[in-house]
């Protein structure tokens, strides 16, 4: 399928932040082609050519780390500190409420969300990935994911054999698929061993893959993994040699200066999810501090049970602004940053790249289309600023992957939303009582 979006203000987002006053962006088959001035402009009478004047064209949010069916969960044991809220509450609940039959209803919901405010990748670790993977691809949303191996039983398999054989059969089913990207995950140091971590490790570099893990997400948490190693999470990971460029940690609150040199040094990433950090009352990243060191970071929701939404458009806004407030200083984080993290630097933690993220030749076509023309916006006088700190995801107009339209002039292409949402209020919305 060839097709073009023409008469739009384009951010590319690439390296050099190319603007394109009135520019276009060109694809086929999901590749882009062309990216360039309306004066360079020649028709092609076989491409669908979608006008988006009066519209800003972005490439599309990456959401580096998330648990998209705790969607079902929303709400449930809100107001508790991480540790209290994942061991009494969240655990117990998963373990009577997750099923393949609710974890493919609730990422349906899920994705409904995540397009409608801009999402067009997310990075997800949690339970019976097959389904959620067949319903991303359904959806036409882009996925990173694999389950989440721990040293418990839990949802989908009771042994971390168990766990890592389901984890390979994922990699294996969807090798090669142009939006499904299987990964291999691991919760973290304090709920999994130096030999499940390795296990893990191993897997994801036989087949080239992402690892990703909790990390420093609490005090408690370092306080519990230096008790039980010597060492302090990132240290640890270092020791014992998962810690390098295929690795993603989620939240890193709590990352001493020597452990961000280490992530630095490594090539390693962070999801940053600054709502739930501030919700759970995990603490306030130093993310400034992590892009002076070099290191890559992205933005993520986490999931809505500790969110409570999935809006990269509010992550974004946090992001930039927390930095400010707790270094008192106004230049600490700006726009274009956080702007970076949800798009091209969160491509490149999630191991893509060379794929999406920005708006060149040769990379897959994820975008988003804002109507910048609303009373919420204007007047503009950077657009950077604009998106970052005045735009809510109502001004998301348009999205697409993989060449693909996901939402056009706000209606969901792929998702029906109605049934989705009354297939949910059915099931759970006159049942939340029995989780309490």
């Amino acid at each position: 399928m060839k097709r073009a979006v023409v008469n739009a203000v384009v951010l590319t987002m690439n390296d050099r932040m190319d603007c394109f006053e009135k520019g276009y962006v060109r694809m086929r088959g999901g590749e882009i082609t062309e990216v360039a001035s309306m004066e360079e402009w020649k028709p092609d009478g076989e491409e669908e050519c979608t006008d988006a004047a009066g519209m800003w064209m972005l490439p599309g949010f990456v959401n580096t780390h998330t648990h998209t069916p705790m969607t079902l969960l929303r709400g449930y044991a809100d107001d508790l500190p991480l540790h209290a809220w994942l061991t009494e509450h969240i655990f117990p609940a998963e373990a009577r409420l997750i099923t393949p039959e609710h974890v493919r209803l609730a990422s349906r919901f899920a994705f409904a969300e995540m397009i409608r405010t801009g999402t067009t990748c997310f990075n997800d670790m949690y339970f019976f990935s097959r389904v959620i993977a067949e319903e991303a691809k359904r959806a036409g949303i882009r996925a990173v994911l694999n389950d989440s191996l721990i040293d418990f039983p839990a949802p989908g398999f009771g042994t971390v054999d168990e766990g890592l054989a389901l984890a390979e059969e994922l990699i294996r089913a969807w090798a090669g698929d142009p939006l499904i990207h299987p990964s291999v995950c691991a919760h973290s140091p304090y709920t999994c061993s130096k030999e499940t971590l390795l296990k893990a490790k191993r897997l994801a570099d036989r087949y080239g893959t992402l690892f990703q893990i909790h990390l420093s997400e609490t005090r408690q948490e370092t306080e519990t993994v230096k008790k039980q190693t010597g060492f302090l999470p990132g240290e640890y990971l270092h020791r014992i040699g998962v810690l390098d460029g295929n690795l993603i940690a989620a939240h890193g609150v709590w990352l001493t200066p020597g452990e961000v040199r280490l992530f630095a040094g490594s090539g390693a990433a962070i999801g940053h999810c600054p709502k739930s950090n501030l919700k759970l009352a995990s603490g306030v990243a130093d993310t400034a501090s992590w892009l002076r060191a070099g290191v890559t970071v992205g933005l993520g929701t986490d999931g809505t049970a500790s969110n409570n939404s999935l809006d990269m458009v509010e992550e974004m806004r946090f992001a930039a602004l927390l930095p400010k407030g707790v270094c008192h200083d106004p230049e600490a984080m700006p726009a274009r940053d956080a702007l970076r993290m949800a798009t091209i630097e969160g491509a490149r933690a999630v191991g893509l790249g060379d794929r999406i993220g920005s708006l060149e030749p040769g990379k897959r076509a994820d975008l988003l289309l804002i109507r910048s023309e609303a009373v919420n916006m204007q007047p503009v006088y950077d657009r950077y600023s604009a998106i970052v700190y005045a735009m809510n995801s109502g001004n998301i107009v348009s999205s697409m992957a993989e060449g693909e339209w996901l939402m056009q002039d706000r209606e969901l292409i792929r998702i029906d939303e109605k049934e989705t949402l009354n297939d949910l209020m059915e099931r759970f919305g006159a049942k939340a009582g029995v989780l309490r």
